[in-house]
């Protein structure tokens, strides 16, 4: 919720209105003052201030004049520059022809109305006003008097009609502006509030889609993954007729539906537990190495790559798994012995969301060879270079005109998952053709290429 923009210190906060115009009490502070002028001229007491008049106007101009004065009160609160300018004229011109008690009056509410509701530039200049004129009128009555008893007066008289006002309005005008300044600051936190749950409400929101988004990945990866390839198995069985293989291919498709159903499991006893995360955030059992040997995470490690492999295999496309010798015999989560390399003898763990997110890209290229180009070959190299996983899967592209694989068409999923699992771990992901390669025959032909670099340091 956008806050608004907070008023200028001096403004009208107590008006609910907008905009310029004549406000109710102005209208009643106009009419009271012209009231009290007519009473006080009829009554004979509107007498003379202590200053001779320098004019004597009949009674018509001095009624004009009053109007005049109380007329400017009518913008008291909306328009202070034109009160000041209008009911300051006529009090300066009551003053000069004798207007009396009246003049005094409105004098001392041009000073109250022009603290209080003036801007604050305008309230500053009044206050100066107020105070230069209280000098001047002490001063005046010494020097045109030469008595202190009218010097005492003087200082009376600025009493009641400047300093009395620049006190009492000044003090009101502080007040409003620190009430104005505190309900300001209300809103401001109350806007904070509504924000900050606006914001939490909207976190909660993504982490949500987020867990979605990786509940669909492993389901794709996972499940979809052992489906594929129990389904592509039991079509090259059917294809031919040889007993051993149809015995082979049945025990690897039971033991790809153990899995699957096993990783289905996991994923059930995860999501019912309330703790970890399915996107290996730190601290999530999905992202901690396995300590008991037990498997952490649902996908497997470097020491599943062959199982992996011979699965392709038995679908009917060669493979040739290429293993680090440092990694190939490592199992998942246990320490890492960089042999050979620089600092030799240091230990490491390999951790366990790297090992799964490499299994995973292999599974998904190894899923997409069989599909897209049965028969083919596929060589799946793994290696570790100083302080990264270099994962390259090649397959050769079907020839044009060769009868198309059972799934010719794919909605992009697969390839999305595993630039995601490679961005998650601050690493690289490409696949295209590649035509630098040559197939087994040692002929130049088209090949399909998966290139995944993932940093060991900095990961989970």
């Amino acid at each position: 919720m956008p806050l608004s923009p907070a008023p200028a210190r001096g403004a009208d906060f107590l008006s609910p209105y907008e905009g310029r115009g004549i406000w109710p009490t102005g209208a009643a502070a106009a009419a009271g003052y012209f009231a009290a002028g007519i009473v006080l001229t009829l009554a004979g007491a509107n007498v003379n201030g202590l200053f001779p008049p320098l004019l004597e106007p009949g009674p018509p101009a001095r009624l004009l004049i009053l109007a005049l004065g109380c007329a400017g009160l009518l913008f008291r609160r909306r328009n202070v520059p034109l009160m000041i300018a209008v009911t300051g004229t006529a009090v300066v011109a009551g003053l000069l022809t004798g207007g009396g008690i009246i003049s005094y009056l409105l004098s001392f509410e041009v000073f109250y109305s022009g603290i209080l509701f003036g801007s604050p530039k305008l309230s500053r200049a009044v206050e100066k006003a107020c105070i230069y004129t209280a000098v001047l009128l002490a001063a005046g009555m010494g020097v045109a008097y030469g008595a202190w008893s009218y010097v005492l007066l003087g200082v009376l008289q600025a009493v009641i009609i400047c300093i009395i006002p620049l006190w009492w309005a000044g003090t009101l005008r502080r007040q409003k502006d620190v009430a104005e300044q505190e309900r300001l600051r209300a809103d401001t936190e109350r806007s904070n509030a509504e924000r900050a749950a606006e914001m939490a409400e909207l976190s909660l929101r993504m982490a949500l889609a987020s867990e979605r988004a990786a509940m669909a990945r492993e389901l794709h990866d996972a499940i979809a993954g052992h489906l594929s390839a129990v389904a592509l198995q039991s079509a090259a069985a059917l294809a031919g007729d040889n007993p051993e293989l149809d015995r082979r291919v049945l025990a690897q498709v039971r033991s790809e539906s153990v899995l699957a159903l096993n990783e289905m499991r996991a994923m059930i006893d995860l999501l019912e537990s309330g703790t970890g995360s399915l996107t290996g955030d730190a601290g999530s059992p999905w992202a901690a190495p396995a300590e008991s040997g037990e498997r952490a995470s649902m996908a497997g490690g470097l020491d599943q790559l062959q199982a992996l492999a011979e699965s392709a295999r038995l679908a009917g496309n060669p493979v040739e798994l290429e293993v680090s010798p440092e990694l190939e015999t490592v199992p998942e989560g246990v320490l890492l012995e960089e042999a050979g390399a620089e600092g030799a003898g240091a230990q490491h763990r390999l951790p366990v969301l790297l090992q799964s997110s490499i299994y995973r890209i292999v599974q998904e290229t190894l899923t997409n060879a069989i599909r897209h180009a049965p028969g083919e070959p596929v060589r799946v190299q793994v290696r570790r270079s100083s302080d990264e996983i270099r994962l390259n899967v090649t397959n050769s592209l079907p020839a044009p005109g060769s009868e198309p694989g059972p799934a010719t068409d794919g909605n992009g999923t697969g390839l999305r998952n595993m630039a995601l699992r490679a961005t998650q771990l601050s690493g690289t992901f490409s696949a295209g053709p590649s035509p630098h390669h040559d197939n087994a025959a040692g002929d130049s032909a088209k090949m399909w290429e998966v290139s995944v670099r993932l940093p060991v340091k900095g990961t989970p």
